[in-house]
């Protein structure tokens, strides 16, 4: 969508950062030998008018169409932003304009698909209290990729298709209980998905669904003496069905393994910019500073690319 973010921006009248904004939100910083965590004081600045409404609320559904779109990767901002645009306040506008010079950094992101043999994958992750209200959010990444025993080797990444970011509505107890309601909900959009690609011809494996949490793994596997998990939600008991049935397989890897959890928390600049290139080519960075355009070099580069993957499919 190359010229989207160049006319939103033109719309809004939002001048170009004077220097590259890599992150879509602010991020906490590690405070190391804290031993109580306290939460994050309510948003007391003063609320916007009307027009300050329709403001954040008009930017905040262009940009969650354009994420759903091409660019996942600010849907975390966007999550944190849903939370109050219903009565916004000065704060939320602050976070709006501080997305929007992100999306002017990268004003032009792009995704690409190549061949597989059409097997879902999806791999979940949650971050236990970091909404308001005591609540918690959870993510889910989903792509198609070729066969492979998700035990044993990776499968080759491929472009995202739904990614999921988004609050759970009930307040969980528990780190492990916020990680399994993530695999409920991410494990029911994964279902009709299968089904579709059956009816289109394109027979699955059990889906593979990767956690890195022990304890919700051990959960559906029924390897843990349960204690207090009655006061997990009853639907919960579905995913064992579900793994019963082989329509899902449910496995542990480690957590620097899940790319879902760069949809789940508010990481530094440092870990964006490592981490960017997974989900969106970085080779697209168009953005305008102190009227210098960066797109020759780049656009060469991709280009160049792209013309080796149309002819080799392989390389692709």
């Amino acid at each position: 969508m190359p010229t989207y973010i160049s006319k939103l921006l033109s719309r809004l009248k939002h001048p170009n950062p004077l220097r590259p904004q890599h992150t879509p939100h602010r991020w906490t910083q590690p405070a190391y030998g804290k031993q109580i965590q306290f939460a994050p004081l309510p948003d007391n600045s003063q609320k916007l008018d009307k027009t300050g409404i329709k403001y954040v609320q008009s930017t905040a559904g262009s940009l969650l169409y354009y994420s759903r779109a091409v660019d996942p990767t600010m849907l975390p901002a966007l999550n944190d932003i849903s939370t109050s645009q219903a009565a916004p306040t000065v704060e939320t506008k602050n976070k709006i304009q501080w997305l929007l010079d992100f999306v002017a950094t990268y004003a032009n992101a792009t995704i690409r698909y190549c061949k597989s043999d059409m097997i879902l994958y999806v791999e979940s992750d949650a971050a236990y209290l970091v909404m308001p209200n005591a609540k918690s959010r959870y993510a889910g990444h989903f792509y198609l990729s070729n066969k492979a025993n998700p035990s044993l080797s990776r499968p080759s990444r491929n472009g995202p298709i739904p990614t999921e970011c988004k609050t759970i509505r009930n307040v969980v107890a528990s780190a492990a209980q916020a990680e399994t309601a993530g695999i409920f909900n991410n494990s029911q959009i994964a279902i009709p998905i299968r089904r579709a690609l059956e009816a289109l011809g394109h027979p699955q494996l059990p889906t593979p669904i990767k956690t890195d949490n022990t304890t919700a793994h051990s959960f559906v596997h029924a390897n843990i003496r349960k204690k207090r998990s009655k006061t997990w939600d009853m639907r919960y008991n579905w995913l064992r069905d579900r793994a019963a049935k082989r329509e899902l397989y449910i496995y542990w890897d480690k957590g620097v393994n899940n790319d879902a959890d760069h949809f789940t928390k508010h990481h530094s600049p440092t870990h964006h910019r490592a981490e960017h290139k997974k989900f969106i080519l970085k080779g697209f960075h168009l953005s305008q500073y102190n009227g210098v355009r960066v797109t020759s070099i780049l656009h060469s580069i991709v280009d160049a690319a792209l013309v080796t993957c149309q002819s080799n499919a392989r390389v692709c």
